[in-house]
């Protein structure tokens, strides 16, 4: 192994051992995600099927039916944040016009807030 391979490998380890490697992670979304979701839809996925989307702004915990287990989500909302929570008991904030992969966690519950900004 070289030592590309070998550094390469040796930052993979220490991201999992943090915990990085299973957190969420956002981009801006999609044109193929956004075009399937739109305004003023969240909608998940499970690979390229969107199995559910929520539009109502909720002081509460929305659970996801079909959606539990998704492997992404998209914001197409543009004014409002999106916190999504997981079975770990962790939750994770979305910004507008923002998509997020689930990774490793399993989101269960989507909260829609009429906030701006996380």
């Amino acid at each position: 192994m070289n030592i590309r391979k070998r550094l390469a490998l040796s930052a993979a380890v220490v991201a999992v051992g943090t915990g990085l490697a299973f957190a969420p992670t956002a981009s801006a979304a999609p044109r193929s995600a956004a075009a399937g979701c739109s305004y003023p839809y969240v909608c998940f996925y499970k690979g390229a099927t969107k199995t559910g989307s929520f539009k109502d702004v909720t002081s509460g915990w929305q659970n996801l039916g079909s959606s539990k287990g998704a492997t992404s989500m998209v914001n197409t909302r543009h004014d409002d944040v999106v916190y999504t929570h997981f079975t770990n008991g962790k939750t994770y904030c979305t910004s507008p016009g923002v998509t997020t992969a689930f990774n490793s966690w399993v989101v269960d519950k989507v909260r829609i807030s009429s906030s701006s900004s996380c």
